[in-house]
């Protein structure tokens, strides 16, 4: 019996031997994948994810970090092809209908997004993140109580999985219990300032500064009004619209807030009544600078930069001393190609507010984007606005590329390597560099450049120009 069980050991060992070595690759490449992702190494990530789904054909694992890669790079359709794959391989398990959820959020495809998420919490009641998404999701579908019971139960988790969700779920409770319950409000934004996310946790002391702002016995239209402007601040569009259009029902003359109300409209995809209560704003205060300004910003939107000078010449009329009027103007006469008019409106903003950085960036972007004097006012300009702010990626990516262009590669490094060291997920600047890298003949840095060029602008411009320089087909 041992000699037979030995024999049969001895058969069984060659296919022992080719299956470990299968196995160690395969996990080896999932890792490398995982190290890559985290690291937004998308491209890289893909590469090892597709080469782990070669090995183990029918495995979902893979397929779904590979989805989950290019959903993160928004490419939208490779990662459908991704996700039904892993459909294809390990049916329907609540990470997938996760995914899924995101994949839909980002087509715009709302109503199909929040049905994966609620089946996914169908079938894991605990898949903390797909709770948070659907929490925000009905957030911003103005679906108040299922927002506010979605946070809630989040909080009420007290394992790990639960705790890395705790940051989004208290800032959105603070803006969702801001109108009803200030004092419970600012409890949650406090909170939330603490996370690690810091642009969340920048929105939460920006919020919870202006709530404390607004006086406890305020007029209910005034309160109505200063909260939504706080929300307009942080950019929470939906809660917003919903307080400043009390406050303007309250008082229908009340012409800024009304501007502010058409500007959320805007941006929740609303143009045309976002158009009307603009236009509305500014017929009732023809002589205010905010609703033309706001009106301005409509139409340099929705692609009228005609109707948008109009509006910035206007408001320049009652307020001809406002250095962001020019610079707004500006861009409208660039996008008429009218570049006589732009550089003396960009000049005007510099000239305006010469301790602005954000006016000289703009400035000597205008210039060299535009190969107009780059030498003689581009360079300057870019150099002034790195020694307004040295700790700001866009003013020497932009000094970088100015090197570059007057035929300076060492500097142009330089300035670049030190843009993308202060943000390593600027992708313009991952882009010139990697331009400059190739210029300089070290092919095997400049590929990695332009690949992290690919990885971090979602479907921009630097994401497409990476993508022709490495020589790759049409995306």
């Amino acid at each position: 019996m041992r000699r037979r069980i030995l024999v049969l050991l001895l058969a069984f060992l060659p296919l022992l031997l080719r299956l470990y070595p299968e196995r160690d690759e395969y996990v080896a490449l999932i890792q490398e994948g995982d190290a890559h992702a985290s690291l937004k190494e998308y491209s890289f990530a893909a590469r090892a994810y597709r080469q782990a789904a070669t090995i183990r054909p029918g495995s979902p694992a893979p397929l779904l970090r590979l989805g989950n890669t290019f959903l993160a790079q928004a490419w939208y359709d490779r990662a459908q092809a991704a996700l039904l794959m892993a459909h294809s391989s390990g049916g329907w398990t609540p990470e997938l209908r996760l995914r899924m959820g995101q994949l839909y959020q980002g087509m715009g495809l709302k109503a199909e997004a929040i049905a994966q998420w609620e089946a996914a919490l169908a079938q894991e009641p605990d898949l903390a993140q797909a709770r948070l998404q659907l929490g925000w999701a009905y957030l911003s579908s103005e679906l108040w109580d299922g927002a506010s019971e979605a946070f809630e139960e989040i909080l009420t988790r007290r394992d790990s999985v639960h705790r890395e969700c705790w940051q989004s779920a208290r800032y959105a409770l603070g803006l969702l219990l801001a109108p009803k319950e200030p004092e419970q409000a600012l409890h949650h934004l406090q909170i939330a300032a603490g996370g690690d996310d810091r642009a969340m946790a920048d929105k939460a002391i920006i919020l919870g500064a202006d709530l404390q702002q607004i006086p406890p016995g305020a007029d209910p239209a005034h309160a109505a009004a200063l909260l939504g402007q706080a929300y307009l601040r942080v950019e929470a569009w939906s809660l917003a619209r919903r307080m400043l259009a009390q406050a303007v029902t309250a008082e229908p003359a009340y012409a800024e807030v009304r501007a502010y109300l058409g500007h959320a409209m805007d941006h929740l995809g609303q143009p045309a009544e976002a158009e009307r209560q603009l236009l509305l704003a500014v017929r009732l205060a023809p002589a205010e600078t905010l609703p033309r300004y706001l009106l301005g910003l409509h139409y340099r939107r929705h692609g009228k930069p005609g109707e948008a000078a109009l509006q910035f010449r206007q408001a320049l009329e009652q307020d001809q001393r406002n250095a962001a009027l020019y610079a707004e103007l500006g861009k409208a006469w660039l996008a008429q190609h009218n570049y006589v008019d732009a550089e003396i409106a960009f000049r005007s903003a510099a000239e305006l507010e010469p301790e602005h950085q954000g006016f000289q960036l703009l400035l000597a972007r205008f210039y060299v984007e535009q190969l107009i004097k780059v030498r003689s006012l581009g360079l300057p300009a870019a150099r002034k606005a790195v020694q307004l702010d040295p700790t700001d990626a866009r003013a020497f990516d932009v000094l970088g590329w100015t090197y570059y262009l007057l035929g300076s590669p060492e500097q142009a490094e330089n300035a670049l390597s030190r843009a993308v060291a202060l943000d390593p997920e600027l992708p313009a600047a991952r882009y010139h560099l990697g331009v400059v890298l190739l210029r300089r003949g070290r092919l095997a840095e400049a590929n990695y450049q332009l690949w992290r060029a690919v990885d971090l602008d979602r479907q921009g411009y630097y994401r497409s120009q990476a993508w022709r320089t490495l020589g790759l087909p049409s995306e």
